[in-house]
């Protein structure tokens, strides 16, 4: 699979901050006065939706009064708690990064908020490998958008996103690019271009490549 370039998700092909987010779901639910407890299992099966998404979810369908007052709470709360909680980081992705940026252009690309990748980058404190971080949150576009927008951005031949969902590979597709499936992370996929059980598998393959 020849590349210029890998893009990276985030949840699941990074790190996992699932018990991060929970705190930060119940501080929030618990500040408007709901009696409403996340536990793990439950943003688990959200990764790779936008928090638009999985509020509608948490709530079960019933629409929330002031979401979007909710969801920007919900983003303060991250920049202020997730430099302290952050979360774990999967083997060798630190290092694994900074052997990749030798010879591919590294992007981030979620579905998270504005600021989730900047709070991934400083707590590994990877923002020096990596090109370009696009979140949901800061552009209000699907992936295969966001995915185009950046293959554009940097005039790239082909460019790999590697993400751990079905989603991720549907949107990878709808962008006509190949997709890199994370069975490590939180979800499933039958249609991916290649799969990988470890972050240490995705580099020794790519790092053959090219």
């Amino acid at each position: 699979m020849a590349t210029d370039a890998l893009c990276f998700d985030m949840d699941g092909t990074l790190w996992d901050a699932v018990d991060s987010y929970c705190e930060i779901w119940n501080r929030c639910f618990r500040k408007v006065g709901m009696d409403r407890v996340v536990v793990r299992q439950e943003l688990i099966a959200c990764m790779g939706l936008n928090l638009h998404e999985i509020l509608r979810r948490l709530c079960g369908g019933v629409p929330m009064p002031d979401a979007d007052a909710f969801l920007s709470d919900i983003e303060r709360e991250e920049i202020r708690l997730m430099p302290v909680l952050g979360g774990k980081p999967y083997p060798g992705v630190a290092e694994g990064l900074e052997r990749l940026s030798k010879k591919y252009k590294i992007l981030l690309l979620s579905n998270c908020g504005e600021n989730g990748l900047e709070n991934l980058m400083n707590f590994l404190g990877i923002r020096a490998l990596v090109t370009e971080a696009v979140t949901y949150g800061a552009t209000h576009r699907d992936k295969n958008e966001n995915l185009t927008a950046l293959a554009e951005k940097y005039n790239l031949r082909q460019l790999v996103y590697v993400g751990d969902t079905e989603g991720d590979c549907r949107q990878t597709h709808i962008a006509e690019m190949p997709f890199v499936f994370a069975s490590y992370g939180f979800g499933h996929c039958d249609n991916a271009d290649m799969t990988v059980g470890s972050f240490e598998e995705l580099v020794e393959t790519f790092d053959k490549i090219k």
